[in-house]
């Protein structure tokens, strides 16, 4: 019996060791792994401090730090030239927006361009419904709202008096889409008090459009404008496409 429960304690003892072994082996290869990734990430932060400066060679690891380092090459270039920058919301204006979308678009790769034009419904050039003050404050909040939605090789400008051109680089249409109805959305979250009209919900409409690869900027954006004056004439605060403008002559 004693011998029976020495035998079983070995074995026992021999399964505990084997499982500690390959418990301490898995941790130190994990340990191996992470310290590599944490590397791979500080020279990704070394990388984007050096922005503006001599840069290092450095090919990024990080998604992220892709996505900022194209963000901080995209506001150099806007900002060193106020000429491209709407003096009211800090974003593009129309000839920014060509330049940023020019420099841009050779790194859409297979992505799908979508071009919509939305304008405000609550003011416009010939019905001014708020004081300059804060209409420019209105402009600068739906401004800030539609670059939060923002990626890195997307272009937003402000093109004209109450209307902001969106050119959205997405793997889908369905995804562009869905992007720029978030961005309507948004906008019609935000919260306005009026002084003499108490709180005021700001809409806009919009027409949205894929880009062919065969059509250039200046022609697929007369046509999101085509859509956009047939979304103001079915309503508010909606955002149409190709298809309803199909559906209308049917």
């Amino acid at each position: 019996m004693l011998i029976k429960n020495i035998g079983y304690s070995q074995g026992k003892f021999n399964i505990i060791k084997v499982a500690t072994i390959i418990i301490f082996v898995l941790i130190l290869l994990a340990t191996m792994w992470y310290r590599k990734r944490l590397f791979s990430i500080y020279k990704d932060i070394e990388f984007l401090y050096q922005v503006g400066k001599n840069k290092i060679n450095h090919e990024i690891y990080t998604l992220e730090a892709d996505t900022i380092s194209m963000r901080m090459n995209r506001k150099s270039v806007t900002t060193d030239n106020p000429t491209m920058m709407d003096p009211v919301t800090g974003i593009n204006n129309n000839k920014g927006m060509i330049n940023s979308y020019s420099n841009k678009k050779h790194l859409k790769d297979s992505n799908f361009t979508a071009v919509t034009i939305i304008e405000i419904d609550n003011f416009s050039k010939s019905k001014r419904a708020f004081s300059q003050e804060m209409t420019q404050s209105i402009l600068k909040k739906i401004a800030y709202t539609i670059s939060l939605h923002e990626q890195a090789i997307d272009v937003i400008a402000r093109t004209d008096y109450n209307q902001f051109t969106l050119i959205l680089s997405r793997t889908s249409k369905k995804q562009a889409f869905k992007d720029v109805e978030l961005i309507r959305q948004s906008i019609e979250e935000l919260k306005f008090n009026i002084s003499d009209k108490g709180p005021v919900v700001i809409t806009e409409s919009g027409g949205f459009i894929i880009k062919p690869n065969n059509t250039n900027l200046d022609e697929t954006t007369r046509q999101a404008k085509e859509i956009l004056q047939y979304a103001k004439t079915t309503g508010t605060n909606r955002i149409l496409q190709t298809r309803d403008m199909a559906e209308r002559h049917m």
